[in-house]
């Protein structure tokens, strides 16, 4: 993946030193160890290969918790390498497997109480939350929708789009309990996932009878659709058109 092109800057002649400046997206890799790689030839690359090995160690602490905190519902099973998308930094979109990103686990492990580690903090979750969710028993069409789910109740950020209908329901079960305060909690805490034990069962319920009655399921969101449109001013809208915009 091209990622722009820089100037390398000598700081002196003599010194040896040289400069790089990354751009923007790369810069979770501030401090990481790299390994350098000359490939010399026709086509001479030079080869940053960061170490990562603290970023994947969070992976797997986290995949611990999700692991326990679910097991309220039952066994997810230990981390898969395979299952998921491994990559360096969040894909704008992914199919199949859902992508894990070592920049957020960076962002985490280096920015933990700021608003971005939160926010990668939550996409982590989320997207491990929909791996659990298809080894729980549930189909692809609401593994998404959990994932998103069980983000919001330990983090109290939403990362997914397009899936306000069964997090808005979900929580509708929870009787004003909302996400925990984040600045006092984290997910990769032990208490932080007892605390919300409660509430993700209750969220499974929700989304096993989804699973079982389909039908179900297509009703809730053409009402839910239905009211966000009257909500928005837009009652107008025959409801072929809110299909349409779900589908």
């Amino acid at each position: 993946m091209f990622v722009g092109s820089r100037r390398i800057r000598s700081a002196g002649r003599t010194s040896g030193s040289v400069e790089v400046t990354l751009p923007p997206q790369l810069h979770a890799l501030l401090e990481i160890e790299c390994r350098l790689v000359l490939r010399d030839g026709t086509h001479p690359e030079i080869v940053l290969q960061p170490d990562l090995s603290a970023a994947h160690t969070l992976l797997l602490k986290l995949w611990r918790w999700v692991r326990a905190g679910l097991a309220v519902i039952g066994e997810v099973g230990d981390f898969d390498p395979g299952a998921f998308t491994l990559a360096l930094l969040p894909p704008r979109h992914w199919q199949q497997r859902p992508p894990l990103a070592y920049a957020d686990a960076l962002e985490v492990l280096n920015r933990s109480s700021s608003a971005t580690a939160r926010d990668a903090l939550a996409r982590l979750v989320a997207h491990m939350g929909i791996v659990a969710g298809g080894r729980l028993g549930l189909s692809d069409a609401l593994t998404s929708a959990f994932g998103d789910t069980v983000a919001y109740l330990v983090t109290g950020v939403a990362p997914l789009t397009g899936l306000e209908c069964e997090r808005g329901l979900t929580q509708q079960l929870f009787q004003g309990h909302g996400p925990l305060d984040q600045a006092t909690a984290t997910a990769l805490d032990e208490h932080v996932w007892a605390s919300v034990a409660a509430e993700l069962a209750l969220a499974w319920e929700q989304f096993a009878d989804w699973q079982s009655k389909p039908e179900s399921h297509s009703a809730v969101r053409q009402q839910w659709y239905r009211a966000l449109l009257v909500e928005m001013g837009s009652a107008s809208i025959p409801l072929s058109e809110t299909r349409r915009e779900e589908a």
